[in-house]
């Protein structure tokens, strides 16, 4: 019988990253300010609890392009210690989500998509277009109230992983800091910069269901255009 030897397609994982700066909470004329060597966006600010968004994205053009597809095996995100805060209180915290999307959120939507979590009902983002999602919480207690670094609260993660003919992965990093009164501020609240790790396989697949997902994130790319 004739031995037939079939060249087996090797795919390699390739290894996108992209750094987020640190940011720095400071109180200002008795409201709550952020500040950063890098993008930062203000959603909300006051005494008591103000809300900033740092914003990037991966370009992907450079596979869309082959017509290829990405399939996501692994989403990290790195950060060397927790957020440090000086002069703080009891009940003092930071709220933090990072969310990687295939569709751009709308600026008018970000708080809401922050305040709801993105992608479940009631938020623009569709599930499959959720490619990550980590919210931790960070709250002063009374044993750690001396201690520099706050201490992690809770944390969450979910998130679709839905293959993608996308041409870019947006990136948000959501932060609430927040004190209990207005009289009782901290001083400053330091959170440490962080790296995005996305590993994928960019494969070819069959040309309808490429064009499928293809047609589809058009098609959410332009129902976030209209809104």
């Amino acid at each position: 019988m004739e031995e037939i030897t079939r060249k087996k397609e090797v795919v390699k994982v390739k290894l996108l990253n992209k750094g987020l700066a640190q940011v720095a909470f400071t109180v200002v004329g008795g409201t709550i300010t952020a500040t950063s060597t890098g993008n930062i966006t203000e959603l909300s600010r006051g005494p008591t609890f103000s809300i900033y968004v740092q914003q990037e994205y991966f370009d992907l053009a450079g596979l869309t392009q082959q017509e290829k597809t990405l399939f996501f095996e692994t989403v990290s995100v790195q950060q060397a210690y927790n957020p440090s805060i000086g002069g703080g209180h009891t009940g003092d915290g930071l709220w933090e989500q990072i969310v990687l999307t295939t569709s751009p959120i709308p600026s008018d939507q970000l708080q809401l998509e922050f305040g709801l979590g993105a992608g479940l009902p009631g938020t623009t983002t569709d599930w499959s277009q959720l490619v990550y999602y980590r919210n931790r919480t960070f709250v002063q207690t009374t044993d750690m109230a001396g201690f520099a670094f706050l201490p992690t609260n809770s944390q969450n993660n979910m998130g679709s992983a839905y293959p993608t003919a996308s041409d870019r992965i947006y990136i948000y990093r959501f932060l609430q800091a927040s004190c209990l009164a207005p009289d009782a501020q901290f001083s400053s609240l330091l959170i440490p910069g962080c790296q995005i790790v996305l590993g994928a396989t960019a494969k070819e697949e069959p040309e309808f269901q490429y064009l499928y997902r293809l047609m589809r994130s058009y098609e959410l790319q332009q129902s976030h255009d209209e809104d």
